[in-house]
């Protein structure tokens, strides 16, 4: 029975993979939630499913401890095992995300905010990865997948000439080097670590009508330099794609950055 777990599956792609996943009976899928009461989307999902293969486990990634307890948690359900984990779990919007380097009212708050970040997407998703190792080394698939973005490399900031979300984009492209020396630390032991962009998903919350505007106003923007640029896709659409590249990808692919498609992950947005 394979064994997955998901990290930040209170909405969005993490509970996409959780829809997904545990649509295969075989299949045990451990949803990791930081708050599991506020998580009634993911909760509500498990309630009338009828595959009794999920397991909703509350962790937060910014504390190690917490992470540790899932993963014996998970441990005591798989014998010591984990096929795959894939961190989904990340902080991406934030009130000064418009904000450049330059551009804080003062270097307290700019350290205050890059912090957040960092501790979020890079201590955390290291957290959790370091807590599942001993599981995913004992498993059967060895795969360890990295949500990552465009936003996080310097071949597409410097090509859509955006210097905003510099929290998040700074954050992306210090877990995309922690995912290399991983690769670089587990090639020799068969533990895959894969980077992966899920594309321009239809994740922000908000009123229907004000975020298509949004999504409408972003794909506008973007095709202005980049034409074939394909605008937001659902969440299903991200997902499902995403899952045939997952089971494609072997430890030849270690600590490559691919879209979802598995094209280079730094040829578009």
């Amino acid at each position: 029975m394979p064994s997955y777990v998901i990290t930040g599956t209170s909405r969005g792609l993490g509970l996409g993979f959780v829809k997904a996943l545990s649509l295969e009976p075989d299949n045990t899928v451990f949803a990791l939630a930081r708050n599991v009461v506020d998580a009634t989307q993911l909760s509500d999902f498990v309630k009338q499913h009828v595959h009794k293969n999920i397991h909703i486990i509350e962790a937060d990634n910014t504390h190690q401890k917490s992470m540790q307890n899932a993963a014996d948690e998970v441990s005591k359900h798989t014998g010591g095992k984990l096929d795959m984990l894939i961190n989904n779990a990340a902080l991406i919007h934030h009130e000064r995300d418009h904000l450049t380097l330059d551009s804080y009212p003062n270097p307290e708050l700019l350290e205050q905010d890059l912090n957040i970040f960092l501790r979020t997407n890079v201590l955390g998703t290291i957290h959790t990865i370091n807590a599942f190792l001993p599981l995913l080394l004992a498993g059967s698939m060895k795969k360890c997948i990295i949500l990552a973005s465009p936003l996080g490399t310097i071949k597409m900031t410097l090509a859509t000439n955006f210097a905003g979300a510099t929290g998040y984009g700074i954050s992306k492209a210090a877990m995309s080097l922690a995912t290399a020396k991983y690769a670089a630390r587990f090639r020799n032991e068969g533990l895959a670590f894969l980077l992966v962009n899920p594309g321009f998903v239809k994740t922000m919350p908000g009123p229907k009508d004000e975020v298509e505007k949004l999504y409408d106003f972003q794909t506008a923007n973007a095709r202005k330099k980049f034409p074939d640029f394909e605008g937001a896709i659902t969440v299903e659409d991200s997902v499902r794609d995403q899952l045939v590249l997952f089971d494609r990808v072997t430890i030849a692919n270690t600590g490559d950055f691919l879209n979802r498609d598995g094209t280079d992950g730094d040829s578009r947005l």
